[in-house]
């Protein structure tokens, strides 16, 4: 049964509005939290450009981000160099977002825009990255950063009449490393507060950067009666495989899984029961698994 449509007028009735460069910005409202990209050029130097066009590409298995980006910015020449670069998450400071909006504007050297940045650069505590020439300081003010290198294998270039580096660059980065404060860290698993994180409405009226603060967040749980009951979980792990046994504790850590997803989500973890010669999956081996359903590890 679909629901019937109102044949009451609206009053205030939607209108389109003419489709312009940059839809998002100046076509609509489209709230973007954004990070401060860091890359190195050529020479070592390590620049930051402001980018709310980066977002979670790939969230299973493996794990990127897709950064959409002019062409000719510094930040897609340094990427199309070396590969490598960060990406750091502030919290709310308003007399810092002066700043950010210095630093992305186009056409600046790297040396000059970094000139008067209130930001402190500090080398990765990544043993992998630490030591590397290339690999770009890290803002010591940020409270999360993802550390991440290009993936060569995404590709995607739409045809478009401009100039080549007026054009986006759809640039996938994988993520290598997420770092966050400890003090976030713990927040993370608590789930009992949340970072301040400004948010970008973008560039409007030809003169204009906006941004906005959020409230509080606030959370829903699952609807009542949408859970599996840990015994049907049970059933049907094992019977997916005759050489992996599911506990009964495992299976009450996976009630959340919804029911379309119960079987190919149990499957991964028999995947990786297998690889690892495991032949019983207990709740231990639920939370060392490193899914979206083994849940917070603190």
């Amino acid at each position: 049964m679909t629901a019937k449509p109102s044949t009451k007028p609206s009053s205030d009735p939607f209108e389109s509005i003419p489709l312009r460069d940059n839809f998002y910005q100046t076509c609509s409202f489209f709230p973007l939290p954004f990070a401060l990209i860091t890359t190195t050029n050529e020479d070592g130097f390590t620049s930051i450009g402001p980018y709310a066009l980066q977002f979670p590409l790939q969230i299973g298995e493996q794990y990127s981000m897709l950064l959409v980006t002019r062409a000719g910015s510094n930040t897609a020449v340094n990427l199309r160099h070396n590969g490598k670069c960060a990406l750091n998450y502030v919290q709310f400071d308003k007399d810092m977002l002066k700043s950010i909006v210095e630093l992305g504007y186009p056409g600046v050297t790297p040396e000059k825009k970094m000139e008067d940045t209130p930001f402190t650069m500090v080398k990765t505590p990544t043993e992998q990255f630490r030591d590397d020439p290339e690999y770009p300081l890290i803002v010591e003010e940020a409270f999360q950063v993802f550390e991440c290198t290009v993936d060569g294998e995404f590709e995607y270039r739409p045809a478009r009449e401009a100039d080549s580096s007026l054009v986006e660059d759809f640039i996938a980065l994988k993520v290598e490393n997420i770092m966050l404060r400890k003090s976030f860290k713990n927040k993370l698993y608590k789930r009992d507060e949340f970072p301040d994180m400004p948010i970008s409405y973008g560039f409007r009226g030809g003169s204009e950067f906006w941004f906005a603060r959020h409230e509080e967040p606030f959370h829903f749980p699952i609807p009542r009666g949408k859970e599996l009951e840990p015994t049907f979980v049970f059933q049907v792990a094992n019977k997916l495989d005759p050489d992996i046994s599911f506990t009964i504790e495992a299976c009450a850590a996976l009630v959340v899984i919804p029911a379309p997803f119960l079987e190919p989500a149990l499957g991964v973890f028999v995947t990786k029961a297998k690889a690892k010669g495991v032949k019983v999956v207990d709740l231990d081996f639920v939370k060392s698994a490193n899914t979206r359903w083994s849940g917070n590890k603190e």
